[in-house]
C-alpha cells in the first residue's frame, strides 16, 4: 500500500518532504561526521539513475536532499574565514580580553539603552601591538553611562550609519557560567551573528575618521526610528515606552523587570519581541491596505513585502526576524500565484531557503519554535477550521449532495458558528428544485449575525492558540522550563489591547508633532489601554496562577520528547486527511485507529511531560557536591546519599553603581538564567534546603530566583540582615510562598541518609562582626571517612576564631576556599589545619576584585591540595562513597 500512496502524497507536497529531507541531512552531519565528500559523491551517481530511471525518484529524491542537508551544513562548517574575528579568536591567535585597537563601519544608529548606549560595527582592521591585519566580522559595543553617553560628547562625535570609526577596547570572545543546562555563550553569538563584544568605558577611546556612502533611504528609515524611540520616552512613561518601544521598534533594553516577568508568567512575552507573530500582523495590515488601492495581485505583493521588508530593516533585521519575513514573502507569493491551496509546499520552501542560507538554524530555539508555530497552523489549524466552516455552511450541491457525516452535536454546535440563513434563501432562489434547511436551534439573539460572527472569531482564535501551544510543548519546556495554562486566554486579551495600544501611541506621536494639548488625550489614552492590558496578566501573577516551572527529562527519558512530537504529527496527518463528507468510514478506518491512538498518546505523553514523574535523579547512596560557575559569586548543590536536595548559596551580581532607581531593567539574573537552569537541567522541581551562607548579592540574590521557581522545603540562615536588599527579597518570597526559615548556630548538628552536617559558624552569643564576611554560615559535611568543608566569605578573624576551638575539627577532604581565594581568607595556619586534598575555589574566569589572589592559590598548593576554579573548571563535581572520592570538571 505505502508504494501507491507515498508517490502521490509527494506529488500533493513536495516541498514539504523535500524541505523534511534535507533538515533530516544537517541532523545526520551534526551526530557524525561525514565530511564533504560522502554528500557529493552520493548526490552526483543519484541524480545520474534518477536520470536514467525516473521512476526511482520516490527513493532517489530523499537521499539527494539528505545528501544535500549533508553538504550545506559542512559547508557553513568549514567556510568561516581565517581573517574573521571569530575564528582568530577561537583559533587562539588573540586572546580574550586582550588590548586591540579596531577601524570599523557603524551599522544602523547607536542603539539607545538602560545605562547606556550599544554600538554594532562592521570590523575591518584590527591592530594589536605593533602588528595590523584585514579582519570581517560584526562587533557589539557597550558605552555606559559614565563614560558620557548621557550628556552632549556622544553627540559631538555625530555618530550615524556609516561612520568609520577606531575603537582601542578589550574584544571578548569567551564562555561564561559553564554548567550543563546552561546556554553556550559563543553559541547565542554566534546564532546573532556577533563575533565578539567589549565594554568602552570612555569616549576617549573612540575616533571618528569619517563617514562611509549609504544606502539614503535606509539612513532615514534608521533616523525615524531612533526619533520614535526618543518620543516615545519622552511621551509616556518608563513602563509604556519600554512596551512600545520593544513591540514596536525592537529594542528591549527599555523594558522593566516586573512588565517582563509579568509577560514571560502568561506565557504573553512573545509579544514584546519582534517575531513572526508581529511580522505576520504588520505585513498583513500592509496587505490589507494595498488590497484597498490596487487590484493587481503582482502590484499587492511588492507593494507590501517592501514595506514589510523596510521595517525589517528598520528594527535591526537581526535574524529571528529576517526569518519571518522570509516566511511572509514566501507564503505571499503563493497567494499572487494562486497557489492558495499549497501552504504545506509553501512552508517547505521558506524552511529549505531558510536552512540553505544558515543549516545552523536547524538547532537554535528561535528557529524551532517558529517552524514548528507555522506548522501547526498550516498543517493542523487551518484545514481543522476549513473542515468545520464546510460542516457549518454546507447546503445541498451537486458534489456535496448529503450532509456531512459527523455527529449532531458537532453538527448543531458548526450550524451555530457557520450557516448563514440568507445565504441559503438566495442560493435555494437560483435552483429549480425547492429544498427546506432548518438549521438554526438557537435564539435569534445568540444568532446574531454580528454576535455569532464574534464568537465564531474568537472560538478560531482560541483553538489556534490552544493547537500552536500543543505543539509546541516540548520546546517551550526544554528552552523555557515553563508552562502557562491561561496563555490561551492571556493571548488574546495582550494581543487585542496592545494593538489598541500600539495605534493610539503612534497616532499620539504624530500628532504632538503638530500640538501637544491635542496629543495629551491620546497619551491619557495610551496609558489606560496599557493598564487595561496588564490588568489581567497581573492579577494571575500576583496570584500565582499564571504559570508553573517545569524541569526537563535527562538521559533516555529524552525519547517522550521525540515520541510526543511523533504523536502529534500522526494526529495532524489525520485531521488533515479527515472528510466529514465521506459517506462511509470503512475506507479510512486505519486513519481513525491511528489518530485515535495518536491523541491518546499526545494525552498521556503531555501528562508525563508537563508533571515529569520521572525527571528527578533516583538516590544512588552517595554524597555528592556540585560546585556551579556563577562567576563572581557561590552556589553549590549538595546531594546527600538518601537524595535530599541542598542548595549552599545561589550566586548573584552587585550592584556597584549604588544607583537607589524604581526603574530596574530586564536582565535575566544569576539565579533565574545559570543556577535554575542547571537544577532543571538535572530534572529537579523540588530542592529541600536553601541555605544562606551570609547577605552579599553574590551568595544570596540568586536564591531568591530559586525560591519563586522551585517548591523548597525550608531556608536556611546564620544571622538575620534586615538591611540587605537581598535578604529582604528572600523573606518577602519566603512568606508569600510560607516556607518556613530557619536560623542555625554553631552547635547544631544534622543527620540525613548517613550524612552527619555540623554548623561551625556563626554563634549564637557571638557579637556582630565588623565585616558580614565573617557572619558565614560555616559547615562540615561527613559521610563515612569523607568530609567537606564549605566556609563561605570567612576572613582571616573568624578562621582565627574557628581555629581557638579546641572542640572542632577542621580537618577536611575537600574545602571551599573562603572568600573565592581572596588574601583576607585563608591564612598559613587555617590551610594546614584543614590539609585538604582538594580546594574549590568558586570565582569567575576574570575577577574585578583579582581573585583568586596567587599567594592564595600558592598555599593551597603548596599544602598538598589539587587547586580547582569554577571559572576555569565550570561545575565541578565531587562524589564519594564514604571511601573513595571521584571528580568530574564541566570543562575538562
Amino acid at each position: 500500500m505505502s508504494g501507491t500512496i507515498f508517490p502521490q502524497t509527494f506529488s500533493r507536497y513536495p516541498l514539504a518532504w523535500l524541505a523534511a529531507w534535507f533538515a533530516g541531512g544537517i541532523v545526520l552531519c551534526h551526530f557524525f561526521d561525514v565530511g564533504l565528500l560522502a554528500p557529493i559523491s552520493a548526490t552526483l551517481s543519484l541524480g545520474a539513475l534518477c536520470l536514467v530511471w525516473k521512476k526511482s525518484s520516490t527513493i532517489v529524491l530523499p537521499i539527494i536532499f539528505v545528501s544535500l542537508g549533508v553538504f550545506c551544513s559542512e559547508v557553513e562548517k568549514q567556510g568561516t574565514a581565517e581573517n574573521r574575528i571569530k575564528r582568530i579568536y577561537d583559533d587562539g591567535r588573540i586572546q580574550s580580553g586582550e588590548p586591540v585597537e579596531i577601524e570599523a563601519v557603524l551599522y544602523g544608529l547607536p542603539e539607545s539603552a538602560y545605562g547606556g548606549v550599544f554600538l554594532l560595527l562592521r570590523a575591518e582592521k584590527l591592530a594589536l601591538q605593533d602588528s595590523i591585519m584585514d579582519v570581517s566580522g560584526k562587533v557589539r559595543l557597550f558605552l555606559p553611562n559614565e563614560s558620557g553617553t548621557d550628556g552632549n560628547e556622544l553627540e559631538r562625535l555625530e555618530l550615524r550609519y556609516g561612520s568609520r570609526v577606531t575603537i582601542y577596547c578589550k574584544l571578548e570572545r569567551e564562555e561564561k557560567f559553564q554548567n550543563p543546562g546552561v546556554a553556550s555563550r559563543l553559541a547565542m553569538l554566534d546564532q546573532q551573528g556577533i563575533d565578539a563584544t567589549a565594554t568602552v568605558k570612555s569616549l576617549l577611546l573612540i575616533e571618528k575618521l569619517g563617514d562611509d556612502s549609504v544606502f539614503l533611504p535606509l539612513a532615514w528609515i534608521y533616523e525615524q526610528r531612533q526619533h520614535l524611540i526618543t518620543e516615545f520616552r519622552e511621551h509616556f512613561s518608563a513602563r509604556v515606552a519600554g512596551v512600545m518601544i520593544a513591540s514596536l521598534l525592537g529594542n528591549q533594553h527599555f523594558l522593566d523587570r516586573r512588565t517582563s516577568e509579568t509577560f514571560r508568567e502568561g506565557g504573553t512575552f512573545h509579544v514584546l519581541v519582534i517575531s513572526g507573530l508581529h511580522i505576520t500582523f504588520i505585513g498583513g495590515l500592509a496587505l490589507w491596505f494595498v488590497t484597498y488601492c490596487f487590484r493587481s495581485r503582482t502590484v499587492q505583493f511588492i507593494l507590501a513585502a517592501s514595506f514589510l521588508w523596510g521595517y525589517t530593516l528598520a528594527v535591526g533585521a537581526e535574524v529571528p526576524v529576517v526569518r519571518a519575513s522570509v516566511m511572509f514573502t514566501v507564503l505571499l507569493f503563493s497567494r499572487v500565484v494562486h497557489r492558495r491551496g499549497s501552504q504545506l509546499n509553501a512552508l517547505g520552501l521558506c524552511v529549505l531557503m531558510l536552512l540553505v542560507w544558515r543549516p545552523a538554524d536547524l538547532f537554535s530555539a528561535s528557529f524551532q519554535l517558529t517552524i514548528v508555530s507555522v506548522a501547526a497552523i498550516v498543517a493542523c489549524s487551518f484545514p481543522l477550521i476549513e473542515k468545520l466552516r464546510s460542516i457549518g455552511r454546507w447546503m445541498p450541491e451537486a458534489e456535496r449532495p448529503l450532509p456531512p457525516n459527523v455527529s449532531r452535536s458537532l453538527r448543531y454546535f458548526c450550524d451555530f458558528l457557520y450557516w448563514n440563513d440568507a445565504v441559503w434563501k438566495i442560493e435555494a432562489s437560483r435552483q429549480i428544485w425547492s429544498a427546506r434547511l432548518f438549521k438554526s436551534i438557537f435564539p435569534k439573539w445568540l444568532t446574531a449575525s454580528i454576535l455569532r460572527s464574534l464568537i465564531a472569531h474568537v472560538f478560531e482564535g482560541l483553538m489556534v492558540s490552544v493547537i500552536v501551544q500543543l505543539w509546541m510543548l516540548p520546546l517551550v519546556v526544554i528552552y523555557f522550563h515553563r508552562i502557562s495554562p491561561v496563555s490561551v486566554l492571556l493571548n488574546l486579551w495582550v494581543g487585542l489591547f496592545l494593538a489598541l495600544e500600539s495605534f493610539c501611541a503612534l497616532f499620539a506621536v504624530l500628532v504632538g508633532a503638530l500640538n501637544g494639548w491635542l496629543a495629551a488625550p491620546l497619551i491619557a489614552l495610551t496609558e489606560f489601554l496599557n493598564e487595561l492590558m496588564m490588568l489581567v496578566p497581573e492579577w494571575f501573577s500576583s496570584n500565582q496562577a499564571a504559570s508553573f516551572r517545569v524541569p526537563i527529562y535527562s538521559g533516555g527519558f529524552k525519547v517522550i520528547y521525540l515520541l510526543f512530537g511523533i504523536a502529534v504529527v500522526v494526529a495532524a496527518a489525520g485531521v488533515f486527511q479527515w472528510d466529514p463528507f465521506r459517506s462511509t468510514f470503512r475506507p479510512i478506518r486505519h486513519i481513525i485507529i491511528a489518530t485515535t491512538a495518536s491523541l491518546g498518546g499526545v494525552a498521556l505523553l503531555g501528562l508525563l511531560i508537563t508533571l515529569h514523574p520521572f525527571s528527578e535523579p533516583k538516590p544512588d547512596g552517595q554524597l555528592t557536591i556540585e560546585f556551579l560557575d556563577v562567576g563572581q559569586g557561590d552556589s553549590a548543590l549538595v546531594t546527600l546519599p538518601n537524595g535530599v536536595t541542598m542548595l549552599v548559596d545561589g550566586g548573584g551580581q552587585m550592584n556597584f553603581r549604588g544607583e537607589a532607581n524604581d526603574f530596574e531593567p530586564d536582565t535575566r539574573r544569576i539565579g533565574e538564567a545559570v543556577v535554575s537552569e542547571f537544577l532543571w537541567e538535572k530534572g529537579y522541581s523540588h530542592i529541600d534546603y536553601l541555605i544562606a551562607t551570609h547577605a552579599d548579592a553574590d551568595h544570596m540574590q540568586g536564591l531568591g530566583d530559586v525560591a519563586r521557581n522551585f517548591d523548597i522545603g525550608s531556608i536556611v540562615i546564620g544571622t538575620i540582615s534586615d538591611g540587605d536588599p537581598e535578604f529582604s527579597e528572600l523573606m518577602r518570597i519566603a512568606g508569600s510562598r510560607k516556607i518556613p526559615v530557619v536560623a542555625v548556630h554553631r552547635g547544631d548538628d544534622l543527620s540525613i541518609g548517613g550524612a552527619t552536617i555540623q554548623i561551625l559558624n556563626p554563634s549564637e552569643n557571638f557579637p556582630e562582626p565588623k565585616s558580614a564576611n565573617n557572619s558565614s554560615v560555616v559547615m562540615k559535611i561527613s559521610f563515612g571517612s569523607r568530609s567537606f568543608l564549605m566556609t563561605g566569605d570567612i576572613e582571616k578573624e573568624t578562621e582565627g576564631v574557628l581555629l581557638a576551638l579546641s572542640s572542632l575539627d577542621l580537618r577536611a577532604d575537600v574545602i571551599k576556599v573562603a572568600h573565592h581565594g581572596s588574601r583576607t581568607s585563608s591564612t598559613e595556619s587555617f590551610v594546614k589545619s584543614v590539609g585538604a586534598e582538594m580546594a574549590v575555589i568558586s570565582v569567575g574566569r576574570k575577577s574585578r576584585f583579582g581573585h583568586p589572589h596567587p599567594e592564595v592559590v600558592t598555599r593551597w598548593h603548596d599544602s598538598g591540595a589539587k587547586v580547582f576554579k569554577t571559572g576555569d573548571n565550570g561545575t565541578i563535581t565531587i562524589t564519594t562513597d564514604g571511601k573513595e572520592m571521584q571528580v568530574h570538571t564541566f570543562v575538562p
